[in-house]
């Protein structure tokens, strides 16, 4: 008698092949990545569950960076090259669409609502303008909630100097908590169960999306649901922030913002108003792309710096300090705008720890033609390939090697168009982090503000190491398409003395 993981086995194998079946009648003329045959189809598709990653740099190895075909659970990737890059980032969502493709692939209708993308006033108007606006209002704030936060999360015994502290998890509670000071303010970003739940929620519903897209679609609201009942955090998140947004209602200052609600108010439909729980699901997404990301960011950064020199990591400490001096002691959004050599660090980061194996995505709402002719029937879904990208040498030299200041070396220091350039939040068809074009991520400001407040206040007040005998590069762990921080890995915050 067959045992689960056996039956497991034959459904996912059955699966794959009659994907391999269906995609053959349909998909572009172009070849695909993994091993040939319904059978090796198959095992390609279990492969990409954990391995997408390798995946890509197979077939961008095998087929010199041209167009190449990805199998995986949820369907093929037909994953571009750099040739097809500009063709995407002019697209105007006629041919190449990028918001049908995001509901598709994380499926923020089925898991908070139809709402959202019938009106994503919150991404497209908030982010995009509104909150860009505010950020000077609002880094003061995330700076004095990292400064009492930041001990809260590396608690040091008394008697000792130092505290070994699980890296990843750590900061993704540290950064929730800093970006609800700005999202809901204070007492609320301090409320410890919501925060919990909160990054609970920045942890399931991404894996979750991609195991839903498993599903047929007919089937996913009720896997969803039943996810929801069991351990699912999504709604007590809504719930436990239920409050504090209707707080935000009543002190009703749209017209002088303290915070990301207060902004979001100014656009809320009524009906959002009246019933709270739409309004507080909102506020649930956003604050879950505000959270998981940045979290990754500054946990890579913090895992960085341990392993840099002391001379470089007191090289950035000092032109931080500097910084903040010059603002006459106070960390504010100018004085952030200084801090050029971890500005350096982070887009460093981007380009050498991938977050996703595939991204910038889209799917073709009618027939498209790419560079090298090829002619992609209407519901294909292209996107890059981050890793092999940004790994050309034709574009970064020394491409395999972690440079912290690679990007401050190009600076000229004039601040000119060519130094912005060089900024961790610009986009180009270079460095494809954020996306490309008009889709490009709307809240990066926001986050790399947010990062470099805490980051900041870490640099000057701890010294980083890694605890005896533990491995100097953990490894990350791979889901799909997505890439995190190795969850176990810890650090050692020592405490420093500030004169």
């Amino acid at each position: 008698m067959m045992n689960n993981a056996t039956v497991a086995t034959v459904l996912v194998l059955l699966y794959a092949g009659l994907g391999f079946a269906t995609n053959q009648r349909k998909r572009a003329k172009l070849p695909r990545v993994g091993r040939a045959g319904p059978f090796g189809y198959a095992w390609t598709v279990l492969r990409s569950v954990l391995d997408s990653d390798g995946l890509v740099e197979e077939g961008w190895a095998k087929y010199g960076g041209k167009p190449f075909v990805l199998p995986s659970m949820s369907g093929e990737w037909i994953v571009l090259g750099p040739d097809d890059i500009e063709q995407l980032r002019r697209s105007d969502d006629t041919v190449f669409n990028a918001p049908e493709r995001a509901k598709a692939l994380f499926l923020p209708n089925t898991m908070f609502g139809n709402h959202l993308t019938d009106h994503p006033y919150h991404l497209e108007t908030i982010i995009r303008s509104d909150l860009t606006k505010s950020l000077h209002s609002l880094v003061p704030e995330m700076h004095e909630e990292a400064q009492l936060a930041i001990p809260d999360h590396i608690p040091i015994i008394s008697g000792q100097t130092s505290a070994t502290i699980p890296l990843f998890s750590t900061m993704v509670h540290l950064i929730a908590r800093v970006s609800n000071r700005a999202m809901i303010g204070a007492p609320g970003c301090r409320d410890e169960k919501f925060l919990q739940y909160q990054v609970s929620v920045a942890e399931e519903v991404i894996p979750m999306s991609q195991i839903l897209n498993w599903f047929p679609a007919a089937l996913r609201p009720v896997v969803w649901k039943l996810f929801c009942v069991t351990l699912g955090a999504k709604d007590r998140a809504v719930k436990l922030i239920g409050p504090y947004v209707k707080a935000r209602i009543d002190y009703a200052q749209q017209d002088n913002p303290s915070t990301i609600v207060d902004l979001l108010l100014r656009y809320a439909p009524e009906e959002e108003i009246k019933n709270l729980p739409m309004l507080a699901a909102r506020v649930v997404h956003l604050n879950m792309a505000a959270t998981h990301t940045s979290g990754i960011f500054t946990t890579h950064a913090l895992f960085e710096l341990a392993r840099l020199p002391p001379e470089q990591v007191e090289m950035v400490r000092t032109e931080i300090a500097a910084a903040i001096a010059s603002e006459g002691g106070v960390l504010n959004k100018t004085a952030v705008g200084k801090f050029y050599l971890l500005d350096s660090l982070l887009k460093e980061i981007g380009r050498f720890h991938s977050l996703f194996a595939v991204g910038s995505s889209r799917v073709t709402l009618k027939e498209a033609v790419i560079s090298d002719g090829t002619v992609l029937p209407p519901g294909s879904v292209v996107a890059l390939a981050p890793k092999p990208m940004h790994n050309n040498p034709k574009t970064y030299s020394d491409p395999e090697t972690f440079d912290p200041f690679r990007f401050t070396k190009l600076r000229t220091g004039a601040g000119t168009a060519a130094d912005i350039q060089q900024s961790f939040t610009t986009l180009s068809n270079d460095y494809i982090v954020f996306g490309i074009g008009k889709h490009g991520c709307p809240g990066r400001f926001f986050a790399a503000l947010k990062i470099k407040v805490v980051l900041a206040e870490l640099l000057l007040n701890y010294d980083f190491s890694f605890p005896e005998g533990a491995s100097h590069a953990p490894k990350p762990f791979s889901f799909n398409i997505f890439t995190v921080p190795n969850p176990t890995a810890k650090l050692v915050f020592t405490k420093r003395q500030r004169f």
